[in-house]
């Protein structure tokens, strides 16, 4: 052997000599690593107390292991290939023990680098970004990582990472919360101002914060609500109750001012300038663009259809004039609400395809004549639902004099055709000046839209018929003047409508004047039946019947009969006043007819009538006929309205009377009696006041046989 050769295998028993120590003592080392780790993590994440070693320390140490670990690796390959055949077998199990306990460390240095993130993640210095990224290398470690499931600190680090998840989840709501701070002014102070937004932070700051809530797919939720405060605390307040706009700027803080208004204009540019100085305010406060998300356009995709319905329903269409000759300027003012939704796309909170204002101003004719009809639609409403008793007296007839009568246009004379003197609703000239305003704005537009107007005049007069007695059921009901008053209004109205019609060309009105007199009458004879209907429960209810053969109960009927005296008195004193003459007298004679009406039917059933009963019922009647007359102005004509009026006073003349004069009074079929009763009618109250003798049945027969011929 060489001198080279003995120095070089006396090196190579040296370098085998190193390795082997070497080796031994870092296996020592990482396995003490080993304890080391498994007791932080056990105190950190398992056991909940505070960590012993220093994380990035024990890092270094495992990755100094490393490093020696690769130093000796690389050594033993060098050492390998100098004594290739001697050493194979050593150095082939140092290498493998080697490469073990590199794997060992591979996994140390995954567990302390997961530790580290998810520890760096508390310190509060580190933006909303870079916390986020702390955790997302943590979870990208802990889920990419097979050996690392199988530690029993596995679980704790998943368990702390969701805990530090949703504690930043929290955070960045709340860094949210302290940038978008709205205040309202709900009490009644003297503080003029509404509500107050106050936008704080850098754009850094809110960019920061928008992408952390974006990372937590909260961005759309608190965008949303931002969105409806915008649209229900500051557009909406600005566009119905006009409130003043007011931008104050300072070094990272922003703050938007409503307050209430010391003017009162509400034209349609000086709204628009107030909402431009809203929107001017968000584009300069918040960011523009953040990851590829624009603001403003973000905002618009949950407020813009809001606004464009409020701004179209309220701005314009309030804005839109009520009167024809101003329409022209109007469509100049317009310009502005084009300016104003470009203003909008230019910002993005309108999508380019967005022309809803443009599109909804195209027509402006057609939402003038839906304004028109509305304000006249609702006047009309408000009138009806008014109250009936405040009266005031028409008397048409005074305004011509009574020794000349001057024809009118159409050649008929206007005295004839003059409405009665009576009482009508100050609500109905209200309704009746409604009208004439309808009418006369006719003349102010072009020929061939006339017809709206003519639909508005129909529609309000339907609606005076439809919803009036509805409006006033209640009170219809339990009120028999007020069903008078209203008859009168509706036939005021009828008459009005009638005289405007030729006036005003012609107008397709008429139609409805033969629905308005039948509901008019309808009126009064539902009441009429109503107190009819009471009548007859007074009369059912009282002994009439049975008075027939116990002459004690004639107190009774007595009593039940000025009861409904009583209440037709009443009748007569609510519509005496009210109706007109003829009218009072058709109606009042139809409510006495039904008295009259129900008692002939009932005497007409009587099988068996005493003397001194009938007797009791000639005067109860007797008197019933003398008192009736007195509701009417001319009482000796009560028998044109009382259709029983004869028929009730031939029954009382038979229940008076002996048999002789009950023929002498039938006359053979020519006298009063012939001329109100039938036979069959007669023939019943013969057998029940007469007894069954010759002396009857020959006036019976007398009787049928002069009926016959």
């Amino acid at each position: 052997m060489s001198f080279l050769a003995a120095v070089l295998a006396s090196a190579g028993e040296v370098e085998m000599t190193d390795l082997d120590k070497n080796v031994s003592e870092l296996k020592h080392k990482i396995t003490n690593l080993e304890y080391d780790i498994k007791e932080a993590m056990e105190q950190r994440y398992m056991k909940f107390a505070v960590v012993s070693k220093d994380a990035a320390s024990l890092l270094d140490t495992a990755q100094s292991y490393s490093n020696q670990i690769n130093n000796l690796i690389s050594r033993i390959d060098s050492q390998t290939k100098r004594e290739v055949v001697d050493a194979m077998s050593d150095l082939k199990m140092f290498k493998s023990t080697l490469e073990e306990n590199k794997n060992s460390l591979i996994v140390i240095e995954q567990v302390l680098e997961a530790s580290m993130n998810l520890t760096n993640d508390s310190q509060t210095e580190l933006s909303l970004a870079d916390r986020i990224n702390k955790l997302q290398t943590a979870q990208h470690i802990l889920l990419n990582n097979e050996h690392l499931t199988k530690l029993d600190v596995y679980k704790p680090l998943m368990r702390e990472h969701q805990r530090l998840t949703d504690v930043l989840h929290s955070n960045c709501i709340a860094a949210w919360g302290k940038k978008i701070v709205w205040s309202e002014n709900d009490k009644e102070s003297q503080d003029s101002w509404k509500v107050i937004l106050k936008i704080s932070g850098c754009p850094d700051d809110i960019c920061d914060t928008v992408f952390a809530l974006q990372h937590f797919d909260s961005l759309n939720i608190e965008v949303k609500k931002f969105s409806d405060k915008l649209i229900n605390l500051i557009v909406k307040p600005i566009i119905d109750q006009n409130l003043q706009v007011d931008v104050a700027k300072f070094v990272n803080v922003s703050t938007l001012t409503l307050k209430v208004s010391n003017t009162e204009d509400e034209f349609l540019s000086a709204i628009i300038k107030k909402l431009k100085d809203v929107f001017e305010f968000l584009n300069s406060t918040l960011p523009a663009d953040i990851n590829e998300i624009k603001i403003m356009s973000y905002l618009g995709s949950y407020a813009s259809q809001q606004f464009c319905k409020h701004f179209k329903e309220i701005v314009i269409f309030n804005a839109i004039p009520v009167k024809y000759h101003n329409l022209k300027n109007f469509r100049e003012e317009l310009i502005e609400v084009c300016e104003f939704n470009e203003y909008l796309s230019e910002l993005g909170f309108f999508e380019e395809s967005n022309d809803e204002l443009i599109n909804y101003i195209e027509n402006i004719d057609n939402l003038f004549f839906t304004k028109v009809s509305q304000l006249y639609y609702d006047r009309a409403r408000t009138i009806i639902k008014k109250d009936l008793h405040d009266l005031v007296e028409v008397n048409n007839e005074n305004r011509w004099s009574s020794d000349e009568e001057v024809p009118d246009d159409n050649g008929f004379c206007q005295k004839i055709f003059a409405y009665p003197q009576s009482k009508v609703s100050k609500s109905l000239l209200e309704f009746l000046d409604l009208i004439d305003t309808v009418a006369s704005e006719m003349s102010t537009i072009p020929e061939n839209s006339t017809w709206r107007y003519h639909d508005i005049l129909n529609n309000i007069t339907i609606m005076y018929c439809d919803v009036i007695p509805l409006q006033h059921c209640k009170v219809l009901e339990f009120h028999p003047q007020q069903s008078a008053v209203l008859y009168n209004n509706i036939m005021y109205f009828t008459r009005k409508l009638a005289e405007l019609s030729p006036t005003y060309k012609n107008l397709l009105i008429v139609h409805l004047l033969e629905k308005l007199k039948n509901l008019a009458s309808e009126i009064l004879h539902s009441q009429c039946k109503q107190q009819i209907a009471q009548i007859e429960k007074i009369v059912n209810q009282s002994d009439i019947i049975l008075m027939a053969v116990n002459a004690n109960l004639g107190y009774s009927v007595e009593k039940s009969m000025s009861q409904c005296y009583d209440l037709l008195s009443i009748l007569s004193d609510l519509w005496r006043d009210i109706l007109p003459s003829t009218v009072y007298c058709k109606f009042i004679g139809y409510s006495c007819n039904g008295l009259f009406e129900c008692v002939v039917n009932k005497l007409f059933t009587l099988e068996d009538i005493s003397a001194t009963s009938a007797e009791q019922y000639s005067s109860i009647f007797n008197k019933i006929i003398k008192d009736i007359p007195s509701f009417f102005p001319e009482p000796k004509e009560v028998h044109r309205y009382v259709p029983k009026w004869w028929q009730l006073n031939e029954l009382v003349y038979i229940l008076s009377s002996s048999m002789k004069d009950i023929e002498n009074r039938w006359a053979d079929g020519k006298g009063p009696l012939a001329n109100e009763l039938k036979v069959d009618q007669i023939k019943c109250l013969l057998k029940a006041l007469f007894q069954n003798t010759d002396r009857r049945a020959a006036l019976l027969k007398h009787i049928i046989a002069t009926a016959q011929s």
